[in-house]
């Protein structure tokens, strides 16, 4: 199929691609056959990229734990099938790349290269590189997948007609919005509100300190027990506590950095700990005027940490320095293939505490809102080894391990 065509390879295509290659001797040295040869591989695994990009969309409308089932089926680990559901989302946004993937012309390694770019976009401009795409697609078809990343981020750049960031942060902030109405349907009065990236991360760590500082006893009277919407509950309460100045006064917000040692990595990894992009500057300034306390972890192991780490039965919730030291092992929720970032997870006690578990570090395991209320409604059973090694037994039998957390952290 030409450049730029549309139309999927059929099936005899594919069979008379399979057979030529498959006809090449092992001591061919004809250059031009070769070379015709590895041509029509790359078209090969382009159609295959597709294929399996169509069929990991099928899976996840029937598997509630996709990621699992893509590869178990696959035999991969789950960041590979995990990629795999992203291509899946990036070619239901652009239907020209599911076109192009079809046909053998774009493979699934340009396809990860918009999916990247896509995601560190705000959404005005993505809608706009969305919107360039098909373009961006007859060029990758005809460039490799590091000289088509070069140009994605090219145009995402021109987009953002911002060097730094700041310039975006400055029209991000003009964008501050608050919008309210009224639901007809329920009857209730609903907001919206758009915040610049540096205040939402001040305020949210802020409305964070105020739910844990007024509910750490027991949620208030009316409080839903269903635990997304108990968290969701408790927001609204602190932030009307806010309002209304009856809230628990606070002191600066905090912020986890974590600096990545791993082995093996060509030098320290950064990782700020916040879901939303800050130009370097801003982040800079940020660590200049912070309060620094050093936790040190090794192969799942929290070797140095300030602050009391074991609290027994004293207390049922984590305290600072807990939180502290495992996030310096775990950059999201524990459960393998959840992509929730460890500042909007729960400490969840391994040994529950209504069984006598205790408060203490090696009691405790971050996991996001969606997969505490699995652990502890939908039979859910997770042990933690020495070296914090998870085991997961699902209700199916199914049985989910990791080894120790990977981070050299300090």
């Amino acid at each position: 199929t030409p450049p730029g065509k549309t139309g999927e390879m059929k099936t005899s295509e594919v069979q008379s691609l399979v057979e030529r290659v498959a006809a090449v001797s092992s001591d061919c040295v004809d250059w031009g056959v070769l070379q015709a040869a590895v041509g029509e591989v790359r078209r090969l695994r382009s159609w295959v990229d597709g294929r399996e990009v169509l069929l990991a969309r099928l899976v996840a409308e029937v598997s509630s734990f996709p990621e699992k089932s893509l590869s178990e089926a696959a035999r991969t680990s789950l960041r590979d099938a995990e990629r795999v559901l992203e291509r899946a989302g990036t070619v239901g946004r652009i239907p020209a790349v599911e076109v192009s993937l079809d046909a053998g012309r774009l493979s699934g390694g340009h396809v990860d290269v918009l999916t990247r770019v896509l995601r560190q976009l705000e959404p005005g401009v993505r809608s706009k590189l969305v919107d360039a795409a098909p373009y961006l697609v007859i060029l990758g078809e005809q460039v490799s997948v590091d000289e088509f990343a070069r140009t994605v981020r090219a145009e995402a750049r021109r987009l953002e007609c911002d060097s730094d960031g700041l310039d975006r942060l400055e029209r991000q902030r003009r964008a501050v919005r608050l919008n309210s109405w009224t639901d007809r349907d329920s009857g209730m009065r609903r907001w919206g509100i758009a915040w610049d990236p540096q205040t939402a991360v001040r305020l949210e760590g802020r409305l964070d300190a105020q739910v844990e500082a007024l509910f750490h006893d027991r949620p208030p009277e009316g409080c839903p027990t269903d635990l997304l919407e108990k968290q969701s509950y408790l927001r609204a309460q602190a932030l009307l506590a806010m309002l209304d100045g009856k809230g628990v006064r606070l002191g600066r917000p905090e912020i986890i950095v974590v600096v990545d040692h791993t082995t093996g990595a060509a030098e320290p990894v950064v990782d700020w700990g916040i879901d939303v992009e800050l130009p370097q500057r801003v982040l800079d300034d940020l660590y200049q005027t912070a309060t620094v306390h050093t936790v040190v972890v090794r192969n799942g192991t929290v070797i140095e940490a300030p602050g009391t780490l074991n609290l027994g039965r004293t207390t049922r919730l984590a305290n600072r320095a807990q939180r502290r030291a495992l996030r310096g092992l775990y950059a999201t929720c524990a459960i393998p293939g959840c992509c929730v970032r460890y500042g909007r997870t729960k400490l969840h006690h391994v040994i529950w505490w209504r069984y006598g578990g205790r408060s203490d570090l090696d009691n405790f395991l971050p996991v996001c809102e969606k997969h505490h209320q699995h652990i502890h409604n939908d039979g859910w059973l997770v042990t933690l080894g020495p070296n914090r090694e998870l085991t997961i037994t699902l209700p199916d039998g199914q049985i989910m391990t990791t080894g120790p957390p990977k981070r050299n952290a300090a």
